[in-house]
């Protein structure tokens, strides 16, 4: 909505009857008045403010010195949220690979490799690098349960299948720094024979081993269901 102001006719001057310093008080109230009215549209609006460091001056002269203690940098804060996109939205090869090296060794990082994992590994058609990818990706004693849950393993028509995780959920079973087990729920998009399908919701749990100081893929169970992660689980901060 649009807010138009119509300027009154013009001023020819200061009208007879008043003193000049009563002009001049009239002036300066209206002044006062527009900047209020202004200050007060920014903070309804509820606009962000950015405040900018002073200029730095010159350290003030004293007699006697005096110790001065140096600024100790903050370390970043850590994540505490996983991320339900890691890697990115498209190219699932790339974003599996860039998710197993960006992933840090914590329950949030297994949270966070598990999404991209699942997305990479659930995709239908499948990414076109899948199965050299997984060379990279599974451990050396993944299970047959693990390997068969690749799309490339299965025969899928004309079908199509991608995970979204904007709405998921993640429960962190075990962790002990070297295995991890992350239950997930997602939301599941696809088509069959060109006709799209009713949104899915589908669940299971990874179990992740950290080999040369990234995570990998050992094994596909089921550890809960998608009725309890629901109830327990931790949304994602975002999905793709």
């Amino acid at each position: 909505m649009s807010t138009s102001l119509r300027s009154g006719p013009p001023d020819s001057g200061p009208r007879r009857g008043l003193p000049r310093w009563a002009w001049v008080l009239i002036g300066l109230l209206t002044v006062i008045a527009i900047v209020a009215a202004a200050i007060a549209v920014f903070a309804a609006r509820g606009r962000q403010v950015v405040v900018l460091p002073p200029e730095p001056t010159a350290p003030a002269a004293s007699s006697s010195a005096s110790p001065t203690a140096s600024p100790s940098s903050s370390p970043a804060p850590a994540v505490t949220i996983a991320d339900g996109c890691l890697g990115g939205a498209t190219q699932l090869d790339r974003a599996v690979l860039s998710a197993q090296r960006d992933a840090p060794l914590t329950p949030v990082g297994a949270a966070s490799f598990t999404a991209t994992l699942v997305r990479w590994a659930l995709a239908a058609p499948p990414p076109p690098y899948q199965e050299e990818t997984a060379g990279e990706v599974f451990a050396d004693d993944a299970t047959p349960a693990a390997r068969r849950s690749l799309s490339s393993s299965k025969e899928l028509g004309t079908s199509t299948g991608a995970v979204d995780f904007s709405a998921g959920r993640y429960y962190v079973e075990a962790f002990d720094g070297r295995n991890a087990i992350v239950s997930y729920v997602a939301g599941a998009n696809g088509t069959l024979n060109g006709a799209p399908l009713e949104q899915a919701i589908i669940g299971g749990a990874v179990h992740l081993q950290a080999v040369n100081g990234t995570w990998h893929y050992a094994d596909m169970t089921s550890e809960r269901s998608i009725e309890d992660l629901q109830r327990i689980g931790t949304p994602y901060s975002g999905g793709c």
